[in-house]
């Protein structure tokens, strides 16, 4: 029997799912991820509360869902029958009246909600929005650095920051504005996230964000038109992966795009494995 759990914060949602999610770490990095960071960031006064919810089947955790208003529903992989469990997942959320602008997840899932989600809904349609890969890195491969340095971002690269940022956002087909591009970069700054390849300034950038018990991820990977295909993100991304791995974690994990072989081929190189694909979907009137 499927039944839909809502918990009132993200420490209940682990507490009862972060063991389930944790069997495929990498693969639903973001689910953990976004639910560790609630626990240590709960919604500021006056923010909408976020949605957090195990999927059971028998009382056993088999999934969860998360939404973060206003961006899309996020989905973990689902070990159940995904049609049921999707099918429970939308008749619970068209019951509680819940907006989702659109979805996030494991291929199969996403695409399974996607279906449900617009099915019988007279003018609402679907679109994917990005299709993705999951890879894992628990060792580097040595390659060739293009010349410069990895570093933290200062609040002095702020102004550049901000833009690189909303250039990023803007390029993914996630939603963005100044302000919140601004915010954004400062907030990583402020937290020693954002890192710099700098070669006589600043050329390329990644972020560390949403770590988890053994891992942590690698985002944000961004380099200006007018430095690429000069080896910056591969200096950048293998640099901070070094890292990260050297420090504490067990494993990095990232998602690439797979309409860009270029991040794809740069990712193998350094030691990443593709884990499995993932899709964003975004609904439309």
């Amino acid at each position: 029997m499927v039944e839909i759990q809502s918990h009132n914060d993200a420490n209940e949602l682990i507490s009862l799912s972060g063991a389930y999610l944790e069997l495929n770490e990498s693969e639903n990095n973001l689910p953990i991820g976004v639910a560790h960071t609630l626990c240590q960031e709960p919604p500021c006064d006056g923010a909408e509360s976020p949605l957090l919810l195990s999927i059971l089947d028998q009382g056993r955790a088999v999934g969860v869902a998360i939404v973060t208003p206003p961006r899309r529903l996020i989905l973990s992989r689902i070990d159940t029958s995904i049609k049921v469990a999707i099918v429970h997942l939308t008749r619970y959320l068209r019951g509680i009246d819940m907006p989702i602008p659109g979805v996030t997840g494991p291929s199969t899932e996403a695409q399974a909600f996607s279906e449900c989600w617009t099915e019988g809904r007279a003018g609402v349609s679907s679109k994917v929005t990005v299709r993705m890969r999951v890879f894992e890195a628990r060792t580097v491969t040595d390659v060739p650095l293009s010349p410069g340095k990895l570093r933290l971002a200062g609040m002095n690269d702020h102004p550049l920051m901000k833009q690189w940022i909303f250039a990023f956002l803007e390029a993914i087909g996630e939603p963005v504005d100044v302000d919140s591009a601004k915010s954004t970069a400062q907030q990583y700054i402020e937290d020693g996230q954002l890192y710099i390849w700098d070669d006589s300034g600043p050329v390329s950038i990644a972020t560390e964000t949403r770590p988890i018990r053994n891992g942590i991820t690698i985002s944000t990977v961004y380099t200006p038109p007018e430095h690429r295909s000069k080896g910056y993100a591969t200096s950048c991304v293998w640099s901070l992966t070094k890292k990260l791995l050297s420090e504490r974690y067990s494993f990095c994990s990232l998602y690439t795009d797979l309409s860009n072989p270029t991040s794809n081929s740069i990712y193998t190189k350094i030691g990443y494995v593709p884990l499995g694909d993932a899709l964003s979907f975004d609904f439309v009137p």
